[in-house]
């Protein structure tokens, strides 16, 4: 009887092992006082080291990563992160409670994870880094306002911080993008009418354009909704982006004009401004990279466009910029449109085909 237990014991092993072989992590299974009962081959290969039967994990491991302390179970249970060279680990327990197995260990490689972690707390530094300055400048202008008006103005008063605060909310901006963006998915895509986000998007642009003395002009050709598929407020910042930068870079008593047509699919929005054009850019010639633009300048004019082709191209369209025949630039984005081509026929219904074939045949 002893002897069939026994072989019962070694055929449940068998079975463990084998199912842990099959597992993309590791898994180490302890007794009641924290001694390895078994490890899969997995887990001391992500580990590198060995893990006999009987020995105690945590000063096993503890010893072969030079640990200051040795790990408690509810150190485990909370999970601990071990570099192993390039790798990153992640050991975390849970209760078993099944016959001589009292705790399960995983080791999980999440060394994407971390590094997305470490890329996004990198990105982080960069940013209040950019920020340092523009703040800093309207800090000191704010200051130089209550103590010396007169220098405060020919230091370009008002209109240097709103500029200032324009480019710090660039930045902003283009983190939030960047960090949201690689975690969309098709879902997240819906119908939007682009006709109704554009009449929202003039409506709140109204007061910016007051303020510079910019006539800000809305044309639509009719009524009808214009549908994209797209995630509407992007959409909405990229023109918001685009129109914003006319207005202002236009002189004041210069008109910014906002359109929207449909051309060969796509839905076109176009910004016309009388700002002079766009520096370098020639007569026929077409601006598509506007990442120059973003170098030369630190009020934010170059990210807020650079901003808009991200969006842009991640909804599968394009923006460019071409110069106009009223002395300025007219900046055009195309998005794939889902209303059905200009002229073309509705569908015809089952009903309809059917009665069209009886009307068609001989008498």
């Amino acid at each position: 009887m002893v002897e069939s237990d026994q072989r019962m014991s070694d055929d449940e092993a068998r079975r463990l092992r084998s199912v842990l072989r099959g597992l993309p992590c590791g898994v180490i299974t302890l007794d009641s006082s924290g001694a390895v009962v078994h490890a899969s081959e997995r887990a001391l290969e992500m580990l590198r080291m060995d893990l006999p039967a009987g020995v105690d994990f945590s000063v096993a491991v503890s010893e072969r990563f030079e640990m200051p302390d040795v790990p408690r179970p509810r150190d485990w249970e909370a999970g601990r992160e071990l570099r192993v060279d390039e790798t990153t680990l992640l050991i975390q327990s849970s209760p078993a409670g099944t016959g001589a197995v009292d705790t399960v260990i995983a080791v999980t490689d999440v060394t994407p994870f971390a590094r997305s972690l470490e890329e996004r707390a990198m990105s982080l530094r960069f940013l209040l880094h950019d920020l340092r300055s523009p703040l800093n400048s309207i800090s000191a202008l704010t200051q130089l306002d209550a103590s010396d008006p007169e220098e405060f103005e020919r230091c370009g008063g008002m209109q240097q911080i709103t500029t200032l605060a324009h480019y710090v909310l660039s930045l902003g901006e283009q983190f939030i993008f960047t960090s949201v963006a690689e975690h969309l998915h098709r879902r997240d895509f819906k119908r939007l009418d682009l006709r109704a986000t554009l009449r929202q998007i003039v409506s709140q642009l109204e007061v910016t354009a007051v303020y510079c003395g910019v006539p800000l002009q809305l044309w639509l050709p009719d009524s009808s909704p214009v549908w994209v598929n797209g995630i509407r407020n992007f959409v909405a910042r990229a023109i918001q982006n685009v129109t914003d930068n006319a207005v202002r870079a236009s002189p004041r008593g210069e008109a910014v004009t906002v359109s929207l047509r449909r051309v060969d699919g796509f839905a076109e929005v176009l910004v016309n401004d009388r700002a002079g054009g766009l520096p370098g850019l020639a007569e026929g010639e077409r601006l598509t990279d506007f990442e120059r633009l973003g170098k030369k300048t630190a009020t934010g004019f170059g990210l807020g466009l650079k901003l808009a082709v991200q969006i842009v191209a991640l909804h599968g369209g394009a923006l460019y910029a071409e110069l106009n025949r009223q002395g300025g630039t007219v900046f055009v984005l195309r998005l794939p449109c889902l209303n059905p081509p200009a002229g073309s026929a509705p569908p015809t219904s089952l009903v309809d085909a059917d009665r069209a074939l009886r009307s068609a045949k001989p008498d």
